[in-house]
């Protein structure tokens, strides 16, 4: 990843305030550490030279080892406390380009996904038509439930050169019914938002297929907190039964507290 945000390295040092102490105390004490090795090497080459004054052999010997030692194992935490900040802050970027990109409300209203964080957890759901379909129709099947949730799908074509229609969902109908359940007369949140600048969540999908290791032609879902972190996801069809049953009620104006906490799904 070429740049990072400045919030995904406010994220980053928030999430891990004791990181830049354990990556720049190693740093500093595996330099002091090479610098040591530095001396007791002279001083053993002094010793195997019996020059005046020099200690012997073995004590040169084993002060080079210690101070060895101490450099491999504070550059070994220092190399790997660096390979966990990049993975984070790259992690943590992701998730920031995923705020940015932009969804339609069925009153025909944009809004990218960060304008919604705190209101709703998303479910991403990416695959062919035919996966979309039944991955649109699964969760039809708990919209109840997830809809007490606050969980909204968002269903993104992961085809080239098929129109929004192939998707299997009837926008039009979506426009008329798409805030009030069927089930409830009381107006609720949107059960699914529709996905605008549609090559944009294709990269996006595609660079997280990438980092994953998983086929791109494989269908995908990947499930958000009410914070905008992705919380989990996976291959295959997505676990509507398993949001409906861990996931916990939506509470109004205190969804969000303690968010972090919001279903092990």
């Amino acid at each position: 990843m070429d740049t990072v945000s400045n919030r995904a390295r406010l994220r980053q040092e928030v999430a891990n305030p004791f990181a830049v102490v354990r990556l720049w105390g190693s740093g500093a004490l595996s330099v002091q550490a090479l610098v040591a090795s530095l001396v007791a090497t002279t001083r053993l080459t002094a010793s195997i030279a019996h020059a005046p004054g020099a200690e012997t052999v073995a004590q040169s010997a084993q002060t080079l080892g210690i101070d060895l030692a101490c450099f491999a194992v504070l550059a070994g935490i220092f190399l790997r406390e660096k390979s966990q900040e990049t993975k984070r802050l790259e992690k943590f970027q992701r998730e920031e380009l995923l705020s940015q990109l932009v969804v339609e409300l069925p009153t025909g209203k944009r809004a990218t996904l960060q304008d919604i964080q705190g209101f709703a957890r998303l479910v991403i759901v990416s695959g062919d038509p035919e996966q979309l379909s039944q991955s649109v129709g699964a969760a039809e099947e708990w919209r109840l439930e997830l809809s007490e949730r606050a969980v909204i799908v968002v269903p993104v074509l992961s085809s080239s050169g098929q129109s929004e229609a192939d998707v299997g969902v009837d926008w039009a109908q979506w426009r008329v019914s798409g805030t009030n359940d069927e089930r409830s007369e009381e107006p609720t949140k949107p059960f699914m938002l529709k996905p605008v600048r549609i090559e944009e969540w294709k990269d996006w999908i595609k660079e997280q297929k990438e980092v994953a290791g998983v086929e791109e032609s494989q269908n995908v879902w990947i499930s958000l907190r009410k914070d905008g972190r992705v919380r989990s996801s996976g291959k295959g069809f997505a676990p509507w039964q398993r949001f409906a049953q861990t996931i916990p009620p939506d509470k109004g104006a205190w969804g969000g507290f303690l968010d972090g906490m919001d279903g092990r799904v």
